[in-house]
């Protein structure tokens, strides 16, 4: 276990640590991040090593144990052998204690991080951390990993200069609302300290805002007034286009692990909605902790004010599902259902027969089964492989895309034409609601006696029971973005 050094001469557990500190922050790509971890510290210490690791406090309590009882027998010389490996042991543990810790933050990391910078979040235990520090050291790190793993500096700096352009509020008023920013941003600071209770931030907000307000109604009036609401939609529209088709070759290679290419078009009334959505999604609604046996179900009721009269019951019912309820996606962050045109790989096996317990996908991310699965295992599964599977069976680059539990919302609407959600068993979704003490609950639904396509649950991300299968599907990792601005 050589302490080697990576292509930029760095350490390699330097590297792997400022990974793991990302990882931390930038949790729609923490996989990524984890996955990169793994590759170079493999190369001081495996997995199997680390196990080893693991299993030397076990031989020294055992080793220790032993010595007593030998003691008590007078076995002199027994004693004197299990005495001289117990000092081995422990100066073996002492040694390698830095790099046991570092390999317990990638091999143990846990899959699901809430994204600090989704706003909603800011009463949940440890994240009361100023976002602007948080930033700071964000992109810091992110910097200096461009620097001494160059093999993927050009992903690291696109990183960097994302977080670098996001608006976020500080806990220092002087460093909170630059005079050139948008009223739109200005918007966005007043609700997050709102939502985090800084009566006097809010307040200069506020004053700041109203003043634009009579100064735009005084020089350009209402066409002042549709420029401002520009800004906003900008910071919630995808710049990546999510309806962009596969090449041949991807979509044979995703046939051989059970994927099928399919196409949603953009939802009726899509930019009403997606501006009411947008306008909504950061309440901060946390529901409380109490863990009942069997499910929790979530609520579906929506403020149907500013909706279009002519959208669908099942669309009014999945947008206040997402407004009324704290879910983020497998990325960790506020999950806001596209809503607009989108082409990904689905797993479409028909509902009405068993579905397949085995198959190239399921082997690839090693798992044995598809029911019965907890979320636990699922996710440890596509933490461990996932990126893999997409970078060596699909040729698709992890970057770009992600291999993930169904999200529900393109579960309704591939759903519909392929006859899903009229069984009396549950799918795993991609995603997880937040409880108040920011413990997760998983996500799933689609059974036929509570709501079919609309029905939507959480159940602890630990529980196994056999009335839930796993369906997959490779998504554009865009999707998983909350903010872009």
């Amino acid at each position: 276990m050589a302490n080697k050094t990576s292509p930029g001469s760095a350490p390699v557990p330097k590297i792997v640590q400022l990974l793991v500190d990302v990882a931390a922050s930038d949790t729609v790509y923490a996989d990524l991040y984890l996955w990169r971890a793994r590759a170079l510290l493999g190369s001081v210490l495996s997995f199997e090593q680390y196990n080893a690791l693991k299993g030397i406090e076990r031989e020294i309590d055992e080793a220790v144990k032993q010595s007593k009882t030998a003691t008590m027998t007078q076995d002199w010389r027994r004693v004197e052998t299990l005495a001289g490996r117990v000092d081995e042991l422990r100066r073996k543990a002492q040694d390698s204690a830095a790099l046991g810790t570092l390999g317990a933050k990638v091999y143990e990391a846990r899959a699901v991080r809430i994204d600090p910078f989704s706003p909603g979040f800011e009463s949940l235990p440890d994240f009361d951390q100023d976002l602007a520090e948080r930033r700071k050291a964000l992109v810091d790190g992110l910097k200096e990993l461009a620097a001494v793993d160059p093999n993927f500096g050009t992903f690291y700096e696109a990183r960097r200069a994302f977080f670098a352009g996001l608006v976020l509020a500080s806990k220092r008023p002087a460093e909170a609302a630059p005079t050139a920013q948008a009223s739109a941003e200005i918007e966005q600071l007043a609700v997050q300290a709102a939502q985090s209770g800084n009566m006097s931030e809010l307040r200069r907000y506020a004053q700041e805002l109203l003043a634009r307000q009579e100064k735009e109604a005084a020089s350009a009036g209402k066409k002042a007034a549709t420029q401002a609401a520009g800004p906003r939609r900008e910071t919630y529209q995808c710049p990546v286009d999510l309806s962009a088709g596969f090449s041949a070759d991807v979509s044979q290679r995703a046939q051989a692990l059970g994927f099928a290419v399919a196409r949603t078009e953009p939802i009726p009334q899509s930019t009403p909605l997606i501006e009411y959505v947008t306008t909504n999604i950061w309440q901060s609604n946390l529901s409380d902790d109490a863990e009942r046996e069997g499910t929790m179900r979530t609520a579906a009721v929506v403020d149907e004010a500013g909706l279009p009269s002519e959208v669908s019951e099942q669309v009014k019912v999945l947008i206040g599902q997402f407004i009324r309820n704290p879910f983020i996606n497998s990325g960790g962050a506020r999950y806001i259902p596209p809503l607009t045109a989108e082409t990904v790989l689905i797993e479409e096996f028909p509902e009405d027969k068993e579905p397949p317990a085995t198959g190239e996908l399921l082997s690839a991310l090693g798992l044995t089964r598809r029911r019965g699965l907890s979320r636990q295992e699922i996710d440890e599964a596509l933490l461990q492989h996932g990126a893999t599977v997409l970078h060596e069976r699909l040729l698709l680059d992890p970057k770009e895309f992600r291999l993930v539990c169904i999200p529900h919302d393109l579960y309704m609407r591939f759903g519909r034409d392929r006859g899903w959600g009229q069984q009396q068993q549950w799918t795993h979704f991609d995603g997880y609601q937040v409880l108040k003490s920011g413990a997760l609950r998983a996500l799933v639904g689609g059974d036929v006696r509570y709501g079919g396509l609309s029905d939507l649950v959480s159940i602890g991300i630990a529980d196994r029971r056999d009335s839930v299968i796993g369906r997959f599907a490779v998504i554009r990792r865009a999707r998983q973005v909350a903010r872009w601005r």
